[in-house]
Formats: structure tokens, C-alpha cells, sequence
């Protein structure tokens, strides 16, 4: 029976680690979310597993049946799981969004939250009767809360790479759920099965039916039919191609009137084989125009489908392309039309698969024209590529008279404060870097290069002649409509003075920020007010209400003697803070140095509950050993805070010298941060539960924990990361801290 309900334990941890990343991934598709999206849903999956906890800790306590309760909470996970992907996949009809229209954060949110709502629920109420379940088996109870958190952890570990290299790239996302609502149906088929009286005959039978039901379900295809009939719903007016995850995302191709469209993560990259002219005319030749004589050709992304057709009418020598995800190529050829084909075949491009960024640092050659071509900065996988760091390494590529292009979001009438906050921060930035000259319209095109140079319509008229090159859209009329002098006085007249706006850096990603602002302020007009408050926010004055909030509590906890008893259950609160912050810093830092986190934020979060597991282990081990609880207590507040604090010049240093080959510290950083928050909860219920009921109080704390966390995976995504910073939001991090250490030292007193 033992061994049944260890199984059962960290069943739970690996169900929770796969229905969250198999979920996120699946809302992000259906919203075009970014990193700062995946804060939100967490957000809700957190607050919802705390309030699942809480509610049912004092249930848990008077139970008479906890194994059946248990086994019913897993039933009604299977149960619900699969029908929770179909209702994301189809959200947008619910809403009335028509496909390729976006949300705001309003919508992402409340969405979320209604559709998480009974798996985390029934996720968060698991932990309290799991407590009670293995209280009641080794008649330990003081052991029992760590024991369940470790055992959660273990399941963690386990699913993280199992989902990352082996689930989500040879399984679908209702094939996944199948899988896993059948071992969660087996599991309380097994819980009840050594318990079985008469009077449970009846709901033992009903689960072993729904057991076999999932059986024949899997077995008979059935699985693929619903994921099929989903995603035809999820495309509506479209005919689906092609629906296919990798380990760096999801990639879709549909077909409409004769036209290929390819979706990745839900954002269309590609149209063929009729591109939008005017966008990728103006970008390629009002680039290469700038040269005299292009030779040598860097694209980042975004080519194939028109950009690397119109490059290939110059009499250039080499075209690199950099493309992350070799599956998308894979697919352009496997639905090809003869423009892809003749881009594709032509010898003088040469394809790299690899990440932008990680590019420009292994390469020894320099360009005589570097383009790229990708969506304006709404993700922070996106905002790598229009930072200074990035301008830096794209500088130090270039020859000596070397241009680089690409184009932000504008428009020819009218500069809304969303747009002309995105293009302020991304010209402050450019011009520390770069001399640069725009080209305004519905889209801006940026002109740079290391050395002094101006824009001339009679020049670009002249070398297109010279080459020969024909196009559709650029003639003599259009070059002198398009390039007038008004337009680009217009332009710097309405960002006014754009050196006061924040600039853009790969800790402070403010152009992401300005970039869901300018999304929110189209499909959430509601939420303008929010985000100019926002953008108003100083890092002085945070930090001061910080401290003024911390004293005033620490008066109040010295006034009021009984205020101090809240002391352990705020420091677990803050810690849970503290651990989801880093949790997501670490993901946000991870995706500006190596580029894919979606790949690996399930072996990201595997590395955080590696070490939560040893230090729950560990702490839990020692647990009758420890003779002074609260010194002990504070000692690892103390480690939490040198952590904070340390990361701030360890990322500094690994952002000067950054390389592909550095990315194993992310997943130590974790292992660490992991390891700090397992030691403290065992101790914390040791504290906490002194003449009270153990599974009560492990309820509680864990609730607290949660609820830390929600608050941080709402504040660090939405307000600190984008406003102030990853390296500022470390050390705030690590202010909160302190003043928890202090409460403890105060209720000591």
C-alpha cells in the first residue's frame, strides 16, 4: 500500500509539471502570448492550486475516506484534462475573435483563469490529503508535509525532460493528455482497490469504467480524430496543412485561396507565394540600396516567402541565412511554390541553423549588409534583436561602410503614444550604437551603419538601374513620394524628444514592453491608462515604498505581540515569492542568452525542483536534529538573501562575456534557487505546527507559499521585469528578504 501511494504522490508532481507546460504552451499558441504571457497563466494555476489548498487542508484533517477523496481529485484531473485543451483550441470562436485577430491581457487573463480553474483546484487539494494519507501510513506526522513535498518534487524531475524530448515531439496535445488521464485513472483504481468495502464497490467500478473508456479512446485513434477535429476548429476558413510541435516551438501551415500561410506559436511569419510587396520591397532595397556594391549578405530570420528572393536579384556573391528551427525550412520545401523554390535552390544562399544571436558570436566574416526581418519586440525572444547588446555584436560584424536594415511598426498619419514610445526607445538605443537614418511609413525602416551617410532617391534610382533590377512597387516617383524630406521631419517631430524614453538592453527589455502596450492599447484600450501608470514608474521611489511598507510592518509586529505569530507563515509567503521570481528570471534570462526557452522551460523548472527535492530531503532527514529551530530558520533566510543579492553581478558577468557554452549556469542557478526553497518548508511546518494538527498547517503553508508565488509571477512579469529590470528586480528580491529575516528575529524576541 506504501509503494501505491508513493506512486500516487509524485504522480502528482509530474501531472502538474505536464498539464502546465502542456497548457502554456497551448494558450500561447491560441493568444500569440510571449514570456511575459506565460507570468499571467501562471499566475492563475497558482492561485487557484493555493486556494485548492487551503480549502481543502481542514477537510483533509476530518476526513473518514482520504484515499477515496484522493482518488477522486486524480479522477476528475483525467476526467477534465483533455477537455481543457479543446476549450483553449477554441477560445478565440467562444470569444468571438476571428482567427489571426489577437487579445489583450484582460482577455489572456480571465480566460485562463475559468479554464485552469477545476484542474488546479483539484491539483492544489491533492497536497493536504496526500499529507494526511502518508500521516496516517507511517504515523509520522511532523515528517509527512516534507515527505509529500519531495515526493511532488521527484514527479517534477521526472517529467521535465520526459515531456521536453520525448512527449511533445512524438505526441499530440490530446495524446498526451490520454496518456496521462489513463495512469491517473490507474492510480486511484489502485488507491481504492486495497481499501475496497461494499460501499465503494460502486465508485471503485465507475473509475475502472472511465479507465477503459480512456483505453479504447487511445487505442482506437480516437485521440487524433479529437485533436484534428480541434485544430479545424481553431483554424477556422482555413484548411490545415501541417500541425507539428518542435523542440522550439509549434508550427502550423494552413491554405486559403491558393495562398500558404505558416504560424509559428500561433504569429504568421510567412506567406507565399504572394509576400506583401510593399513590405518586403521596402526593407530589402531600401537596405541594399544603401550599399554600392553588396557582396557579402547576413539575414536574420524571416527570408524565405519573398525577403531572400528580392536580395537574390543583386549581383551579391553570398547570402547567410540564419534560421532557428530546421522544421520550418523542412516545411516551406514540403509545400513549395516556385518562388520558394527558386529562393531556396539558388547557390549562393547558404542556410545556418542556429539562433540569431549565437551567430553573430561564432562567426569570423564580416557583411557588407546585414537584414532582419522579424515582428516588433512583443517577446523577449524577439526583443534580443533590437537591443544594444545585439546592435553591438551586429556592429562588430560589419565592414567598415557596412549597412544593417530592418523595419518597427509606424504609420504616415498619426504616431499613437504605444508606437511612438517603441520607436523613441529603439532609436535611443540605436544611436549609441549607430549613425542611422529613417525611413518612416507604415512601417519604419532604420537605416545604420557605423559611419556617416545619407539617404538620396537619385542614388537608389541610379544602382537599381546600374543592376538591373526589377521590381514592382520602386520607381523614380515612388523613391521620390517615399523618401521626401517631410516625411522624416514629420516622424522626429512626433517623437519629440526621444532621448527621455527608456532605452532597450537585454536586462531591461523596455521595448517588449512598449511593444504589448502598443498590442494591448488595439485590443484592450481599456488597459491604456494601466500601462502609461506603469511607464511612470521610478526605481527610487519603488524602492522607497519598499522600505517604508517592510518598517511599518516591523513597528507594527514590535507594538503588537501577536502579529509576531505571523512571522514564520510571511517568510514561507516571501519565499514563494522569491523562488517563482527566480524561477521566471531565470526562463526570461535563459531565452535573452541562448534564444529557445520554450523548449526548455520544463527542464528549466525540472532543475529548480531538483534542488527543492534535495533540500527537502535533506531538511526533512534532520528535521529531530535540529534543536534550535529558529536560528536554523534564519540562517537559511541569510543564504536566500546572499543568493538575491549575488546574482546580480554573476549575470553581469556572464552578459560581458556571453556564450552558447555558458547556458548550463542557468539550469545550477536553479538547481540553487530550488534547493533554498526546499530547505525552508520543512523547518517553516516544524515552527509553524507546534501543538496543531501537521496536514493542517502543511495546508496553510503551502497555501502561503502559493500565494507567494502568484503575486510574483503577476508583479515580476507585468511590472518589474519590463519597468525596472531583471538586475533591479533581483536586488528588490533580495530587500524583501530582509525584511522577513528581521520579522523572524522580532518574533524571536
Amino acid at each position: 500500500m506504501k509503494r501505491t501511494i508513493n506512486f500516487a504522490l509524485i504522480l502528482m508532481g509530474f501531472t502538474s509539471l505536464v498539464v502546465q507546460t502542456l497548457l502554456i504552451r497551448e494558450f500561447l499558441i491560441s493568444f500569440y502570448g510571449n514570456e511575459l504571457t506565460i507570468g499571467l497563466i501562471l499566475a492563475n494555476w497558482i492561485i487557484l492550486e493555493s486556494l485548492g489548498s487551503s480549502l481543502s487542508s481542514k477537510i483533509s484533517t476530518k476526513s473518514k475516506r482520504p484515499l477515496f477523496s484522493y482518488a477522486l481529485l486524480q479522477t476528475g484531473i483525467a476526467l477534465y484534462l483533455p477537455l481543457s485543451i479543446f476549450l483553449i483550441r477554441n477560445i478565440k470562436n467562444l470569444l468571438g475573435v476571428t482567427t489571426g485577430e489577437g487579445v489583450g491581457i484582460l482577455a489572456i487573463f480571465f480566460s485562463s483563469f475559468f479554464i485552469l480553474l477545476p484542474l488546479s483546484l483539484f491539483d492544489g487539494a491533492e497536497f493536504p490529503f496526500g499529507c494526511r494519507i502518508l500521516s496516517d501510513i507511517t504515523k509520522k506526522p511532523q515528517e509527512s508535509a516534507g515527505k509529500v513535498y519531495i515526493l511532488e518534487a521527484v514527479g517534477f524531475i521526472l517529467a521535465g525532460p520526459l515531456f521536453t524530448y520525448i512527449l511533445i515531439t512524438k505526441l499530440n496535445s490530446f495524446s498526451i493528455a490520454f496518456f496521462l488521464s489513463l495512469i491517473n485513472l490507474t492510480s486511484a483504481m489502485f488507491l481504492l482497490k486495497d481499501n475496497l468495502k461494499e460501499r465503494l464497490t460502486k465508485n471503485f467500478f465507475i473509475v475502472l469504467n472511465f479507465l477503459f473508456g480512456f483505453i479504447l479512446i487511445v487505442n482506437f485513434g480516437w485521440a487524433g480524430k479529437i485533436h484534428l477535429f480541434s485544430i479545424n476548429k481553431q483554424w477556422k476558413n482555413q484548411k490545415v496543412l501541417n500541425y507539428q510541435n518542435s523542440i522550439y516551438g509549434n508550427l502550423v501551415v494552413t491554405e486559403s485561396k491558393n495562398q500558404y500561410t505558416f504560424y509559428s506559436d500561433g504569429i504568421p511569419i510567412i506567406t507565399t507565394p504572394l509576400p506583401d510587396i510593399t513590405y518586403v520591397e521596402e526593407l530589402v532595397h531600401f537596405t541594399m540600396l544603401n550599399h554600392p556594391q553588396p557582396k557579402s549578405i547576413l539575414l536574420l530570420s524571416g527570408g524565405a516567402g519573398g525577403v531572400i528572393g528580392e536580395i537574390l536579384k543583386y549581383p551579391i556573391e553570398k547570402l547567410t541565412y540564419t534560421e532557428l528551427d530546421p522544421l520550418l525550412i523542412k516545411l516551406i520545401k514540403k509545400f513549395p511554390t516556385e518562388l520558394t523554390e527558386l529562393e531556396l535552390n539558388d547557390k549562393r544562399l547558404n542556410i545556418e541553423y542556429i539562433d540569431g544571436r549565437r551567430f553573430l558570436q561564432l562567426t569570423k566574416y564580416k557583411y557588407d549588409v546585414v537584414i532582419f526581418n522579424l515582428p516588433i519586440p512583443s517577446t523577449l525572444h524577439l526583443n534580443r534583436f533590437y537591443t544594444k547588446e545585439f546592435f553591438q555584436n551586429i556592429k562588430s560584424i560589419l565592414k567598415e561602410n557596412g549597412i544593417f536594415g530592418f523595419s518597427v511598426v509606424g504609420s504616415l498619419s498619426y504616431l499613437n503614444p504605444q508606437i511612438r514610445n517603441l520607436n523613441a526607445s529603439i532609436l535611443n538605443t540605436l544611436r549609441e550604437v549607430f549613425y542611422v537614418n529613417i525611413i518612416p511609413g507604415d512601417f519604419n525602416i532604420f537605416i545604420c551603419s557605423p559611419k556617416d551617410f545619407k539617404i538620396d532617391d537619385n542614388i537608389f534610382l541610379n544602382r537599381l538601374k546600374e543592376k538591373n533590377i526589377q521590381t514592382f512597387l520602386i520607381n523614380e516617383f515612388y523613391l521620390k513620394y517615399r523618401l521626401h524630406p517631410r516625411w522624416l521631419k514629420w516622424f522626429l517631430d512626433s517623437l519629440a524628444d526621444y532621448t527621455k524614453t527608456r532605452k532597450n538592453f537585454d536586462f531591461l527589455p523596455s521595448a517588449t514592453f512598449y511593444s504589448i502596450a502598443f498590442w494591448n492599447s488595439i485590443f484592450s484600450p481599456k488597459l491604456e491608462r494601466f500601462f502609461q501608470m506603469l511607464d511612470r514608474i521610478d526605481f527610487k521611489l519603488l524602492l522607497l515604498w519598499i522600505c517604508l511598507i517592510g518598517l511599518v510592518f516591523l513597528l507594527l509586529m514590535f507594538v503588537l505581540p501577536k502579529l509576531r505569530k505571523l512571522s514564520v507563515g510571511i517568510a514561507v509567503a516571501t519565499t514563494g515569492f522569491v523562488g517563482m521570481s527566480f524561477d521566471l528570471i531565470l526562463i526570461y534570462t535563459y531565452q535573452v542568452f541562448c534564444g529557445f526557452v520554450f523548449s526548455h522551460i520544463g527542464l528549466l523548472v525540472t532543475a529548480f525542483m531538483a534542488g527543492l527535492t534535495l533540500g527537502g530531503w535533506l531538511m526533512t532527514k534532520n528535521l529531530k536534529k535540529i534543536k534550535k529551530d529558529i536560528f536554523s530558520f534564519l540562517i537559511i533566510e541569510l543564504k536566500i538573501i546572499a543568493f538575491c543579492i549575488l546574482t546580480i553581478p554573476l549575470l553581469l558577468y556572464l552578459n560581458l562575456f556571453s556564450s552558447p557554452k555558458i547556458s548550463f549556469i542557468f539550469f545550477v542557478l536553479s538547481f540553487i534557487s530550488g534547493y533554498l526553497v526546499g530547505l525552508e518548508f520543512p523547518l517553516a511546518n516544524k515552527i509553524y505546527s507546534q501543538n496543531k494538527i501537521y496536514s493542517k498547517t502543511a495546508g496553510i503553508l503551502y497555501a502561503l507559499d502559493l500565494a507567494g508565488a502568484y503575486f510574483a509571477a503577476l508583479i515580476v512579469s507585468i511590472v518589474l521585469v519590463p519597468i525596472v529590470g531583471i538586475l533591479k528586480t533581483c536586488f528588490l528580491l533580495g530587500l524583501i528578504k530582509i525584511f522577513s529575516f528581521f520579522s523572524i528575529i522580532l518574533s524571536k524576541s
